[in-house]
């Protein structure tokens, strides 16, 4: 099964994360998946009294138009391993919060990628509003608990998909290696790892 798996600086970053992907409220699926590709309306309050309102779409990446999958970055365990900085999978700007955050399993790669970014006034009537302007739309419509949290809740819509529609590949590698854990492995930091 399709995971990430990411290593954190603080106990604080992983309880955040956990808590992220639990409250995270997926409304609607996309109706016809394109292979590749998987489009998704985010949205999520602020501290404001707002909505922030995120659209765009994860897309598996290539070379030579060949889907590139990662094995692994590192071993399970392993702590003296440098992930990869979240910044470079998301083509926007890192919450302060998750700055630090590496991935060290993720698999296969699909960058996120945001089109279009829109606040809107309020937070019950906005959410409504975003309900009723994409439930026609081929695209998932996912509500994070917060505005920051956006990456965290579509990479929770993005492993909602893998279970429904699992790749070839993937399935392939599965059958031979079994990772522990499940979608998001959170490692806790050794205590060399704290800042």
């Amino acid at each position: 099964m399709p995971k990430i798996s990411v290593r954190t600086r603080d106990q604080k970053v992983y309880e955040k994360l956990v808590e992220a992907y639990e409250k995270t409220v997926i409304i609607q699926k996309q109706k016809r998946l394109t292979y590749g590709r998987w489009d998704f309306v985010v949205f999520g309050p602020t501290d404001k009294n707002e909505t922030v309102l995120l659209e765009g779409y994860a897309e598996q990446a290539v070379i030579k138009r060949v889907p590139i999958y990662i094995a692994s970055l590192a071993q399970p365990g392993l702590t003296n391993v440098n992930g990869i900085p979240i910044e470079e999978f998301i083509e926007e700007d890192i919450p302060e919060k998750y700055k630090g955050l590496e991935i060290i399993h993720v698999d296969p790669l699909r960058p996120l990628t945001i089109k279009k970014r829109n606040t809107l006034p309020g937070t019950g009537r906005a959410s409504d509003q975003i309900c009723k302007d994409y439930e026609n739309e081929n695209i998932a419509i996912i509500h994070s608990p917060h505005e920051s949290d956006w990456m965290i809740a579509v990479m929770k819509y993005l492993s909602e998909c893998d279970r429904a529609f699992p790749d070839t590949v993937q399935e392939t590698f599965s059958r031979n290696f079994s990772p522990h854990g499940g979608f998001l492995t959170l490692e806790r930091p050794s205590s060399s790892q704290l800042n």
